[in-house]
């Protein structure tokens, strides 16, 4: 993988496939790290390092343990999409009191500047994050539940992470290459290429495609 991406706290973590782009991490590389607000934690799978001195990355993939109602960190000029994935769902209460509901695998785009509240219906959740400076990146993120396959080609300057979330899941690229993935797994993708993405039954993975919008 190119020096534009690293693993969460640095680890080397090892090319397990013979992809240049590629890049796997194990659940014994993620780092947990407090909220920005101090508010709780998450875990974070990803980071793309900053390409502007006023921001500390340029797109990050987290999970994070939500257990109280309470405000959402702010983050201006980050453009951010939430997914539940483990729980009975929650209220996106924003400021002016507009209600968005969060429900189990529906992923909800909005603007990380806002000013939000987490309502939690009835129980602790986890929710799945991806955040990426709007200035340099787009997101797109899928909850891709078995039986199911996924075939996505990325463009230069893309990223394509698959971390899954429940069962054993498989991806491979167009060269024949392929990788077993099981809970907590992640397959980072970088470049131009082809990936393809198998979910058995009883399987659960997330997938973000992020493009680079600064490229012409």
């Amino acid at each position: 993988m190119s020096e534009c991406l690293r693993g969460v706290g640095g680890a080397d973590m090892g090319i397990s496939m013979e992809f240049s782009g590629y890049r796997k991490i194990t659940a014994g590389h993620l780092a947990v790290v407090p909220w920005k607000n101090g508010g709780g934690v998450t875990t974070e799978i990803a980071v793309g390092p900053a390409r502007a001195g006023d921001q500390e990355w340029s797109w990050r993939i987290s999970v994070a343990e939500v257990g109280v109602t309470g405000a959402f960190s702010v983050f201006p000029g980050i453009d951010r999409t939430i997914a539940v994935v483990h729980g009975n769902g929650m209220i996106l209460e924003f400021e002016g009191g507009r209600m968005i509901p969060l429900e189990l695998n529906r992923p909800v785009d909005f603007d990380g500047g806002a000013v939000v509240t987490g309502i939690l219906r009835n129980e602790a959740i986890r929710d799945f994050n991806v955040m990426v400076d709007r200035r340099y990146y787009s997101a797109t993120l899928s909850i891709v539940e078995g039986s199911d396959e996924l075939s996505l080609k990325s463009s230069a300057g893309s990223v394509v992470v698959i971390h899954v979330l429940d069962g054993v899941c498989t991806a491979h690229v167009a060269a024949g290459a392929q990788e077993t993935l099981s809970v907590q797994e992640t397959a980072i993708y970088e470049g131009e290429t082809d990936v393809s993405i198998a979910v058995p039954p009883g399987a659960r993975a997330a997938v973000v495609v992020i493009e680079d919008v600064s490229i012409p």
